[in-house]
Formats: C-alpha cells, sequence, structure tokens
C-alpha cells in the first residue's frame, strides 16, 4: 500500500520563498523557465527542498496562482462595496500589478489541466461576484439592464481590462491608453450620473409582476 508522501509546512518561509522565487521567474523569464533546479536557485536552497515542498510543478504552479486569488477576490468585493464601485471595478481590472504574473499562469495553464481547473474555479467565482452585484447596482446608475445586462458589463469591463493590460505588457503602439482614458471619463460620467439620481433598487421578479 502506497504511502502519501509528505509536504511541508504551508506557513514555512522556505515555501514562501519557493512561492517568491517563482513568481519573479514567471515575470521575468516566462513559465516555460520554471524548474526545480531554477526556483531553487533563485531560491538560494538546495532542489530537493523544492520537491518536499511541492512534489510536481503542478502543485507549485497551483500554489503560486492560489496565493493571489483569495486576495484579488477580496479586492474584488471591496470594490464593488466602495462608494464608486464602477470606477473601483475598472481600476482593480486594469491594475498593472500582477498583470505579467497572470498572463503567465494563464500561458501555463494551457499546458496544465491542474492549474487550468484552478484558473476556471477562480473565473467562476469572480464573475459570479461580479454579476450579483451589478444586478444591484445597474439601476442606480440610469443602465438599461435590457441592453446591457450584468453578464454583459462584468465581461466587457474586465475584458477591455485585460485586453489593455495585456497591450501595454506587449509595448504594442496601439493607443491603449486613450483607450483607457475613455474608458475612465464614461466610468466617471456615470458615477456623477449615480450621486445626482435619487435613490433606485433593482426591480425583482415580484416587482415586475
Amino acid at each position: 500500500m502506497a504511502t502519501a508522501r509528505r509536504v511541508g509546512s504551508a506557513t514555512s518561509e522556505t515555501r514562501a520563498a519557493i512561492l517568491a522565487a517563482t513568481e519573479q521567474l514567471l515575470v521575468e523569464s516566462g513559465y516555460a523557465s520554471v524548474s526545480s533546479r531554477s526556483v531553487a536557485a533563485a531560491a538560494g536552497i538546495n532542489p530537493g527542498l523544492v520537491h518536499y515542498y511541492f512534489p510536481t510543478l503542478d502543485d507549485l504552479f497551483v500554489a503560486v496562482f492560489r496565493r493571489g486569488a483569495e486576495k484579488n477576490l477580496d479586492r474584488m468585493a471591496r470594490a464593488l462595496a466602495s462608494p464608486t464601485p464602477f470606477q473601483a471595478l475598472w481600476r482593480t481590472s486594469a491594475d498593472p500589478r500582477g498583470g505579467a504574473l497572470f498572463f503567465e499562469l494563464m500561458a501555463a495553464a494551457n499546458h496544465r489541466p491542474a492549474l487550468r481547473a484552478e484558473v476556471a474555479e477562480l473565473a467562476e467565482r469572480a464573475r459570479r461576484l461580479q454579476i450579483e452585484a451589478l444586478r444591484e447596482l445597474l439601476p442606480q446608475y440610469g443602465v438599461d439592464g435590457g441592453l446591457f445586462p450584468p453578464e454583459f458589463v462584468a465581461a466587457a469591463i474586465q475584458g477591455i481590462a485585460l485586453s489593455l493590460g495585456r497591450e501595454e505588457a506587449l509595448a504594442m503602439a496601439t493607443e491603449h491608453r486613450a483607450a483607457a482614458a475613455a474608458m475612465e471619463n464614461l466610468l466617471d460620467h456615470l458615477e456623477q450620473r449615480r450621486h445626482a439620481a435619487p435613490p433606485r433598487r433593482a426591480q425583482g421578479p415580484e416587482a415586475r409582476s
């Protein structure tokens, strides 16, 4: 009967150093550069310790992804609960910090099913969080939920933010700054309209019947 392989403590400083080194490699050299030896060299430890804490590279990639996932969800929830939720959601989605790391993890997920499952699960949670909040928020902005349902608004804000972030990471010459400024102006207009309008609530099925 096979015994489960021991894995190091989740609170270990060595484990944290391994994760930090992996993030650095992902950002500076891409996901293909990540190996037990390269991570060990970056962390200044023996390669055997990488295997002790993360028996496979899939375990390592998933741990790196999870390290930021919960923080990102919390940041998104706080943005949607802020006094200017549209602007806060946009700025959270468009924040360049962590953008390079996210794109590398997405690229790695194409080749690693375990990581792909983690990314998909987080994306589902994030989208549900956005849709539920936007269902309440859209009437407050005077936005027609029939023409612009919360599913569309959530996908549009995050999709545009990711697209512009990818262009900036690639140093593309397209006018992504002008597009970002246009989005900022649009959301600023909507925020002003929301604060100037009397309070409104989303109509549920009972109210519409």
